[in-house]
């Protein structure tokens, strides 16, 4: 799953949803940091019961997987 600009673009909703079905039927997650851009284009962001430490990490993880992500699709010309 990931956020890419194409024909499967994953909205707010699924990607929510798909999270609250890990949590409620697979019972994996154990913590949650986010961070949501609001339609007034305040940035908001939140997370469970976690040292300050161990959130910083988990946001710097997925500012590396997007990383990562963005430079698969990048193709050279």
């Amino acid at each position: 799953m990931n956020g890419s600009d194409t024909e499967d673009t994953i909205s707010p909703t699924y990607l929510l949803e798909h999270l609250l079905s890990c949590i409620k039927d697979e019972d994996e997650i154990e913590s949650v940091a986010y961070v949501a851009r609001m339609k007034d284009g305040t940035i908001t962001s939140g997370w469970t019961d976690m040292q300050y430490t161990e959130v910083i990490g988990l946001l710097e993880v997925g500012k590396l997987q997007v990383v990562k992500e963005m430079w698969n699709e990048w193709a050279p010309r």
